[in-house]
């Protein structure tokens, strides 16, 4: 009986109170971020997002989109692939159930008052927020091949696979949660352009960082190496930002045209020529060349998209 008794003894009513306004003032410093809709007001609309299912977790698609980026991959990796790729529907819902989701608990954590919080709010609170992650970890799940497939290219000696992952899931993420679904467009465009460009940022920092501590007998030395410099990322990737480069160049003059087709390695170029031969090509002095170069590169910064031409800047070290 005595035992009964012990266990069944309530928590004290303070420390509970203290526990839920603790729950409270935590949601309110809580920064709920979500895209906003205007069906959101519908009365029905809860009912009619929690009738649908979750699409199942590890399920393998047949079509893996042509990425093949399961193979050769740790046991681990290729698990975190292995979900399937989603509908245009099932993509659509998912992201209008995370955001519902956010926008209910946001509405609701603005009626609590940290001197009297109302336990059920909180309780439901927590309720919507746990689906709202739910949604955003199927989300994250069914798009790790693009991470993947994206981390795969940029791999540098400098740049392991590992840390570029994590920074491609991390980018992912903040992707999801900036998506609006309502403008019709697919998440893996959107997702594909944010993860490149963290990866393409993450190689040009670490490049200058490189160049920054290298001794000054070795980076004077860069200017009149051979002209066997190769690019710092994959030949696929160097290949897209070549063609981006290549789309702009119309507004450049002859010279301008030259030094950029060289620098850069573009069209027949095969291989990046020093500012020295470009001088003497030219006739005109190698700090010259240079001048051209980043008067042309600001040309270029007018008329390419501004996110792939922050890359390609970057990679040229401006």
């Amino acid at each position: 009986m005595i035992a009964s008794l012990e266990t069944s003894t309530p928590e004290p009513k303070s420390t509970h109170r203290c526990c839920v306004v603790n729950r409270a003032l935590e949601l309110l410093e809580t920064e709920i971020d979500f895209i906003p809709n205007a069906t959101f007001n519908s009365a029905d609309l809860e009912e009619e997002i929690l009738a649908e299912s979750l699409p199942d977790d590890l399920h393998v698609s047949g079509d893996m989109l042509s990425l093949n980026t399961s193979q050769n991959l740790p046991s681990y990796l290729s698990r975190l692939c292995e979900a399937e790729v989603l509908t245009a529907e099932a993509e659509r819902n998912l992201f209008r159930r995370m955001n519902y989701f956010k926008f209910k608990a946001n509405a609701l954590r603005s009626q609590l008052d940290p001197a009297a919080p109302d336990e059920y709010k909180i309780n439901k609170i927590d309720q919507y927020l746990s689906e709202a992650l739910n949604s955003r970890a199927h989300l994250i799940r069914c798009n790790m091949r693009l991470v993947v497939s994206i981390v795969k290219k940029c791999v540098t000696p400098h740049v392991s696979f590992d840390e570029l992952l994590s920074d491609g899931i991390w980018s992912l993420i903040k992707a999801a949660d900036k998506f609006d679904y309502s403008r019709g467009f697919r998440f893996s465009t959107y997702a594909y352009h944010a993860i490149s460009n963290f990866a393409y940022r993450t190689i040009a920092d670490r490049r200058k960082a490189n160049l920054r501590f290298m001794p000054a007998t070795h980076t004077s030395a860069l200017d009149d190496a051979s002209e066997e410099v190769v690019p710092v990322m994959g030949e696929q990737i160097w290949g897209e930002m070549s063609h981006l480069l290549s789309k702009t160049m119309k507004n450049l003059d002859d010279r301008e045209q030259l030094i950029i087709y060289g620098r850069f390695a573009l069209g027949n170029q095969h291989k990046i020529r020093t500012f020295q031969s470009l001088a003497d090509e030219l006739g005109i002095s190698k700090e010259r060349v240079r001048q051209l170069e980043k008067r042309a590169v600001a040309k270029l910064r007018l008329e390419a998209e501004e996110t792939d031409l922050e890359m390609m800047c970057d990679l040229g070290g401006y």
